[in-house]
């Protein structure tokens, strides 16, 4: 049962980062070709409750790959990543979708 938990894990966590890359992408588009400049860069911290250090690299890097976003660094303790958005109009909700789209998944590959 365990391995079929993580290949469905794997899986979903594939589509997701398709899916996020896709509408990401639009995004950080849209802002490009607009002739107004109007974003809202943070650097926002996200509460990491992963275990495994392979589990928080592997959560920076999806932070990092969704455009718009890049995590610049990851605590001593790997507890939080310190992550770059181009324009979030809400911080906590920005770090409620990473943990939502990514950490969660990937939890269950540390299993």
């Amino acid at each position: 049962m365990t391995l079929l938990r993580r290949a469905r894990a794997v899986l979903l966590l594939a589509l997701i980062f398709l899916w996020d890359l896709l509408v990401a992408s639009l995004g950080v588009a849209r802002i490009v070709l607009s002739p107004a400049i109007r974003t809202a860069p943070a650097i926002v911290v996200v509460p990491v409750a992963l275990e495994r250090p392979w589990a928080v690299a592997l959560f920076a890097y999806f932070t990092s790959l969704t455009p718009g976003s890049t995590c610049l660094h990851v605590s001593g303790d790997c507890k939080r990543l310190y992550v770059h958005v181009l324009d979030t109009a809400d911080t906590e909700a920005t770090v409620a979708r990473f943990k939502h789209l990514y950490e969660r998944w990937i939890r269950e590959l540390e299993r």
